[in-house]
């Protein structure tokens, strides 16, 4: 199985881990029309990824329409209030007082943190101290694909987008999980030493990091998806940590799994979450279709 760990930092932001695919035919688009089972209206779940520019939203077929046609909203969580989502993300990534960088590295893994950090940054781990390990994780890689890819860094994440133009078409908008769900996954699940483990072997391994997130941005514009699954069995350089990528998306997609028959049933749904929710036995494509649903690829207007 692919050592998906390093890369839980960047694939946060398309979100993580998939199992293998039971067939191929999940795959082909990005864009997927769910109906039968008792729905009078077909929704749609588009899979974002939530680094890609909003010009890449023109080039993706029937994604207007759809959008169109929903009357309502729904992404991983309502995004309208950013700062306050900005807050409790900082609150939940601080150290325990009782806790530092150098209880959780050896003093040649604290030295090389610290140089890799105020290389990207600046500053090192005199700044970044205060934070977990995870914090620093997710701001290194906003930075690093920012300074590696920057024609497909936004201005403005699509998933973002989508909960405003909502909210500007006066329809309602819906989160399939809280904050603290997030937060649970992203700062929590993994202890604070494997998190900082996590971090060593991510930055020692940057060039692997690059090539890799090559390769899922080409397969997201090929809507490769069969490809995705094939990727994550791959060996990486990092050891895996399971329990984090189960809570990063099994376990969600299962709990969404269960919101959406209701959500769907209600009003004719629009439904935008991570592209990788999407993939391989475990994603909610198959977990729909497993549960009685029609889903079908939309590859033209």
């Amino acid at each position: 199985m692919f050592k998906r760990i390093m890369l839980i930092p960047i694939l946060i932001f398309f979100v993580c881990t998939v199992s293998a695919q039971k067939s191929n035919d999940k795959t082909g688009s990005l864009l997927w029309k769910v109906s039968g089972k008792g729905l009078e209206f077909p929704s749609y779940i588009y899979g974002t990824h939530h680094l890609f520019p909003l010009s890449f939203l023109d080039s993706v077929a029937g994604l207007k329409k759809a959008f169109a046609a929903s009357e309502q909203m729904v992404g991983e969580i309502v995004m309208q209030d950013m700062a306050a989502l900005g807050v409790e993300i900082q609150k939940a990534g601080m150290m325990p007082p009782d806790t530092t960088w150098q209880m959780l590295l050896s003093e040649e893994d604290y030295r090389f943190v610290d140089e890799q950090l105020t290389a990207f940054f600046g500053v090192g781990l005199q700044a970044f101290g205060m934070f977990k390990p995870s914090i620093a994780s997710l701001q290194y890689v906003a930075f690093f694909y920012q300074k590696k890819f920057p024609k497909e860094n936004p201005l403005e994440s699509p998933d973002l987008w989508f909960q405003q133009q909502a909210v500007s078409r006066g329809i309602p908008v819906f989160g399939l999980e809280t904050v603290q769900d997030q937060i649970y996954a992203l700062f929590e699940v993994a202890s604070l030493k494997r998190q900082a483990e996590d971090l060593v072997c991510a930055l020692k391994n940057l060039d692997y990091t690059e090539t890799l997130t090559k390769r899922l941005n080409n397969m997201y514009r090929t809507a490769d998806l069969y490809g995705l699954a094939e990727l994550f069995k791959e060996e990486g350089p990092c050891p895996s940590n399971d329990k984090q990528a189960t809570a990063l998306n099994k376990t969600r997609n299962d709990k969404w799994l269960e919101k959406l028959p209701a959500i769907m049933a209600d009003k004719p749904s629009f439904i935008a979450v991570g592209l990788l929710h999407l993939v391989g036995e475990e994603g909610i494509l198959y977990g729909l279709e497993k549960a009685g649903y029609k889903v079908e690829a939309v590859i033209s207007e």
